[in-house]
């Protein structure tokens, strides 16, 4: 029984049919103008091409504060993925680089990844400053019967009004639980869970959902700055992943463990 959200690691609890929608490992830098010239976006690919043998730009719609107000603005990224669905994917502009994946099957593996991506820009570019990091991982459960089942795969601080009877015929479309926790002098970790109806989604990085689903959305994150270090910055990206693991164990049940393959 994990009974704190917060504390030591816990034995991880293998899930052959977990309901990761997406993981995410990102580090955030100042500006680096040279990612912004296709000869270092092309020694990158280089370097990553055996694992992300297709690169393709696109665009993202970031929102900037000036003296008018807030004002759209593109950003170009390049991402790297197989040329099957392979679901792993590396992302990269001239402030950060991602690895983000859909068919996520161990910590150790995608740590892997996330270090190999790392070191290379380390070797072409020698960033010296992570303005961020993050590890984030969103947990989909779309199936109509488990969302009926919602109060036995929920811990009971975690399933609150969304388990709870409306009455007069209502109907629960939308509830979010939108929480941010201090964990020691550098590190948040940001918890969203609850329904969400189809075509709606409460951040622009993450598709709609297709259907009715329940959404556990767990994010760890530094707050100020620290050394650009491949090696330092995976040894807190794993500290991280244990921490959202351990939150995400306080939240459900043996049920939720067991309706996805685990054996707790």
């Amino acid at each position: 029984m994990i009974e704190t959200p917060f504390g030591p690691p816990v034995e991880e609890i293998p899930l052959p049919e977990a309901p990761l929608a997406l993981v995410v490992a990102q580090v955030r830098f100042p500006t680096e103008l040279r990612l912004k010239n296709e000869d270092t976006i092309r020694s990158l690919h280089d370097e990553l091409r055996r694992d992300y043998p297709v690169l393709r730009q696109e665009f993202e719609m970031h929102i900037e504060l000036g003296p008018e107000g807030p004002k759209p603005s593109p950003q170009s990224v390049w991402r790297m993925g197989g040329v099957d669905d392979s679901g792993w994917f590396v992302s990269v502009s001239h402030t950060f680089l991602s690895v983000s994946t859909t068919h996520y099957t161990s910590r150790v593996d995608f740590l892997s990844r996330f270090r190999r991506t790392l070191e290379v820009l380390h070797t072409l570019l020698s960033p010296v400053l992570a303005d961020r990091l993050g590890i984030r991982y969103i947990s989909r459960v779309d199936d109509p019967d488990l969302r009926l089942r919602l109060s036995t795969l929920l811990k009971p601080p975690v399933a609150g009004h969304l388990t709870g009877e409306l009455g007069d015929g209502a109907t629960r479309r939308r509830e979010l639980v939108d929480a941010l926790y201090e964990v020691g002098e550098n590190t948040t970790l940001q918890a969203r869970w609850g329904i969400l109806e189809p075509g709606v989604t409460y951040d622009l990085s993450i598709p709609p959902v297709l259907k009715e689903a329940f959404i556990l959305d767990l994010d760890v994150f530094t707050t100020k700055g620290i050394a650009f270090s491949p090696g330092e910055l995976i040894d807190l990206s794993r500290t991280f992943a244990e921490r959202q693991y351990r939150f995400f164990r306080w939240a459900v049940t043996d049920d939720y463990l067991r309706a996805f393959g685990g054996q707790p």
